[in-house]
């Protein structure tokens, strides 16, 4: 995972520009994309936080393949052991679920859906991309946009 260099303003703000220069379905792929990777910076941060070095953490997270592998984990890895959809609500969750599995089917050739479809998806996915980042920020001090802290608080 690299690490993420914008600020969570300046990439919410291309996630919005995004249909000025890509196709629905590129920008439902992109915006997809920054919705998984606040959750998984997230999910390492909660994991460095149960224990683990930086480097365990990371490589832990790297060996979930898919979203629904990251759902799993996450309670393994949360303070109080809830779900990852407890934590973000199902609704949110649901949507997540939903647009991944449009995504894969349009990036591996299984499955096309109109343009429309995929730009009425990037408008949920980017209030389910605030949403998060205001639950992660609430509930872990952390939401995958500014710099990850060891055990003593130290940023990494």
């Amino acid at each position: 995972m690299y690490p993420l260099k914008w600020t969570y303003t300046r990439a919410r703000q291309r996630i919005q520009e995004l249909p000025n220069w890509a196709t629905p379905a590129e920008a439902f792929v992109l915006t997809l994309f920054f919705v998984e990777k606040i959750i998984r910076r997230t999910l390492v941060q909660i994991v460095i936080r149960k224990g683990k070095t930086p480097a365990k953490a990371f490589k832990t997270v790297r060996r979930l393949l898919g979203i629904v592998k990251v759902k799993e984990a996450w309670s393994n890895y949360d303070q109080g052991g809830r779900a990852l959809q407890a934590v973000i609500g199902a609704a949110h969750w649901q949507r997540i679920e939903k647009a991944a599995k449009l995504r894969n089917a349009l990036v591996h050739g299984s499955g096309h859906q109109a343009q429309k479809v995929y730009g009425r998806e990037l408008l949920h996915l980017r209030n389910t991309l605030d949403h998060i980042r205001n639950t992660f920020s609430n509930e872990y001090g952390y939401s995958g946009w500014k710099g990850m802290k060891d055990n003593a608080g130290n940023l990494l």
